[in-house]
């Protein structure tokens, strides 16, 4: 039966925290206006709105969406048939229980109060001990000595996804005091279909206490603070590291996820309730990309224990095998790697550059699977002298037949310039690899990811060797166009270019006689290049390669380091003869069109009466980073649409243009522009489509040429946030620079 108009508008006003409720979906309460899923806190509900956000994958919607996504695990192409049978049960319930939808949810609404006797456990153990031992190899005695303190037991057989499932491992949380709080249900038997990577069922017992987590105490158990990912975790790295754990009076917490702010809750517990003497948290989360950026936050957070008044030091260790603790215990191997914080933020970033691979392409990540050095040998033509072609060419007619071959590559890659338009998430990706700051032009950067869209890193071959680096053997490279250079040319009695390196001696003494006319032409050679995944390059190499950010404002928001990156902007705008006011110019910006963003933030305005009198307004109230992206933004217009450029671009193609190259600036500077960043792309995708194609690469270079010229300014003046020491020629844009970083520069800006 088709659901009525007024059908749906009740449907949609179903709580997502009144399912939650309905389901026992364990959530917490961090403030009055949001909750967050407890097994991942980057989910966040905002009752009053009744939509939510899943911040670590951009998913974002209302309860058929959520349901759809979080609870379901779908994807965006699988139909929400099946969410939206589930918000039905969830409406028949509510109308049979005979409750109004208006006030279905309260804010004052009590907690679900978590009670270890209502988690149903048996005293047979056998199948808890046989999952902890057989298939997670963990210590026949450490499992029985853990069942006997009651660290660990045995749930009951439990029912999901309509199907009766084996018995659980049960791990019971325990507060600060000792007291039962809460408990992670681990299921035994694999089912792939329903958890997908993980294999298993996980939950958290509904009304768990999130300030504490599963946790197991050496020694004293007052020094040392060790965070986990889960407890399977925390009982591998237990084990494998029984006798320091005594030494340094260490408790191992796992906080069933990555929440890392739960272990600075746990050590103020402590140490107000028993004046623990905690000097040092270690951040043992697993080695992904998702470890990393949750250790990142004892980066940007500091401790102090009130009781010793000495810093509380935080570090990151990791396996030396596998990703995470189990695994290296299954594999047989001990130990582990420690870094600093400092150290966790590189590889943060290196990853959050390179993103993570599949095990069968971990050339970068493992040492130990390394290609061979020697290059590859090129392959014996199977042809008789007399078919081979190539055997006839001289030099010169080889050089020029894989100049036409290479150019032909290139021409190919720009034909699929269009994808652009269409697919928003590629054109992220090029805008991505162009903020890197590689040096490369906007037209190159373009043509290597046409030819090789997971390109991150790229060099030449000689100077990936310059690194200690080795291109791995048979790897195609791509084809780029080198810098310009001025090249002396004959033109022949039959009209066509010579190169006067290719030239006769007959030719070259015609022309030296004026009998033939000699041309000087720019020329634009083509070179080939190889991604870092091409090499056998790894992680602990990678901080070396990657060029240097002037900041990182993702993490660095000390204010004189935003300024300068603000004042560095302006130097940029004053260079190319713009005026910037950010005071004062408030009312100008009021009378201006309301944009999709509200209120022009700043404007690009140029005198009709004299056209060298150009200017940027911004609001006063902007913060500084709004000011920073603000005047990129109005920057990419004074360099592409002041009235005395050639493109008559319409305005949606000429926001498009200022948008994708200060999204370049600010991604340089480390400003991410957050989950919104893809809707804003493929908003910019949409204006592309109503483009010829002949003018997509023009339109997109354009653009990235502008944020180029900006990010190399800024590369030039900022390092670290700190500004450089640096001079400029009078009357130049251009900053001077040593003989050899103008040879690098030579090198690597290729036009």
């Amino acid at each position: 039966m088709a659901i009525t108009k007024a059908e749906r508008a009740e449907l949609k006003k179903l709580p997502i925290q009144g399912y939650c409720d309905w389901k026992n979906i364990p959530y917490t309460r961090p403030s009055s206006s949001e909750i967050r899923m407890v097994d991942h806190d980057s989910l966040v509900v905002r009752p009053k709105m009744n939509l939510f956000v899943w911040n670590s994958t951009g998913v974002k919607g209302d309860l058929v969406d959520f349901i759809h996504y979080y609870e379901l695990g779908k994807s965006d192409g699988d139909s929400k048939g099946e969410a939206i049978r589930q918000q039905l049960s969830y409406a028949r319930y509510v109308k049979g229980a005979d409750v109004d939808i208006d006030k279905l949810y309260k804010s004052n609404q009590p907690d679900y109060q978590f009670d270890y006797k209502q988690v149903f456990r048996t005293k047979y153990t056998g199948v808890a001990k046989d999952y902890l031992v057989n298939q997670r190899k963990l210590s026949a005695d450490f499992v029985d000595n853990l069942i006997k303190r009651g660290d660990v037991a045995q749930g009951s057989r439990y029912k999901e996804y309509g199907e009766q499932h084996a018995n659980s491992v049960i791990f019971p949380w325990k507060d600060v005091n000792g007291k039962i709080v809460g408990a992670d249900r681990q299921g035994t038997e694999q089912d792939f279909e329903h958890y997908k990577k993980r294999g298993t069922s996980k939950k958290i017992a509904p009304g768990s206490d999130t300030s504490t987590g599963y946790n197991l105490s050496f020694g004293k158990g007052d020094q040392t603070l060790v965070l986990f990912e889960s407890p399977i975790d925390l009982l591998s790295y237990a084990q494998q590291n029984y006798e320091t754990l005594k030494q340094y009076n260490a408790t191992l917490l796992s906080v069933s996820g990555t929440d890392a702010k739960r272990g600075a809750y746990f050590l103020n517990d402590s140490i107000a309730a028993k004046q623990a003497r905690f000097n040092k948290i270690i951040v043992a989360f697993d080695n992904d990309k998702a470890g990393f950026k949750a250790a990142d936050f004892y980066e940007r957070h500091t401790y102090r224990n009130p009781i010793t008044n000495e810093p509380i030091i935080a570090e990151r260790q990791i396996p030396l095998k596998g990703k995470d603790w189990n695994e290296q215990l299954k594999a047989g191997v001990s130990g582990f790697k420690s870094l600093s914080m400092t150290e966790n933020a590189k590889r943060l970033e290196q990853l959050e550059v390179f993103g993570e691979r599949p095990e069968n392409e971990n050339k970068i990540i493992n040492k130990d699977t390394q290609e061979s050095k020697i290059p590859a040998k090129k392959e014996r033509s199977n042809k008789t002298p007399i078919e081979d072609k190539s055997l006839k060419l001289d030099k010169a007619q080889r050089r020029r037949e894989n100049e036409k071959k290479n150019k032909a590559i290139i021409k190919e890659a720009m034909s699929k310039v269009t994808q652009y338009q269409q697919d928003p998430k590629a054109l992220q990706s090029l805008l991505d690899f162009t903020a890197t700051s590689l040096n490369y032009s906007a037209r190159n950067s373009i043509i290597m990811k046409l030819q090789r869209p997971d390109a991150t890193l790229v060099k030449g071959y000689k100077q990936w060797e310059d690194n200690k680096i080795q291109v791995n053997k048979g790897e195609k490279g791509m084809r780029i166009f080198g810098a310009p250079v001025d090249l002396k040319t004959i033109i022949d009695t039959n009209g066509e270019r010579v190169f006067w390196k290719d030239a006769t001696p007959e030719q070259k003494n015609l022309a030296n006689r004026h009998q033939l006319e000699v041309q000087t032409i720019k020329h634009y050679p083509t070179e080939t290049v190889f991604d870092v995944r091409q090499t056998n390059a790894t992680l602990e190499q990678i901080p070396e390669l990657l060029p240097n950010r002037p900041i990182n404002l993702a993490t660095d928001k000390s204010p004189i380091h935003l300024d300068n990156a603000y004042k560095s902007l302006k130097k940029y705008a004053d260079d190319i003869k713009v005026t910037v006011y950010d005071q004062g110019v408030d009312d100008q910006l009021i009378n201006r069109p309301m944009t999709w963003q509200g209120q022009a933030k700043g404007a690009f305005t140029q005198l009709k009466a004299d056209l060298t009198k150009r200017f940027i307004f911004l609001r006063s109230d902007l913060t500084p980073t709004d000011k920073i992206h603000t005047l990129a933004h109005e920057l990419a217009h004074a360099k592409l649409h002041d009235s005395q450029a050639k493109s008559n671009w319409s305005k949606a193609i000429k926001e498009t243009q200022a948008e994708l190259s200060s999204y370049v600036i600010t991604k340089n500077l480390g400003i991410d522009p957050g989950s919104k960043s893809v809707e804003y792309i493929a908003n910019w995708s949409n204006n592309l489509k109503s483009l010829d194609v002949k003018n997509t690469g023009k339109i997109i270079n354009q653009a990235l040429q502008a944020s180029t010229d900006v990010t190399q300014f800024l590369s030039q003046n900022l390092a670290q946030g700190e500004v450089k020491q640096v001079t400029h020629q009078k009357n130049s844009k251009q900053t001077q620079t040593t003989v050899v970083e103008k040879k690098q520069q030579s090198q690597q800006r290729q036009r």
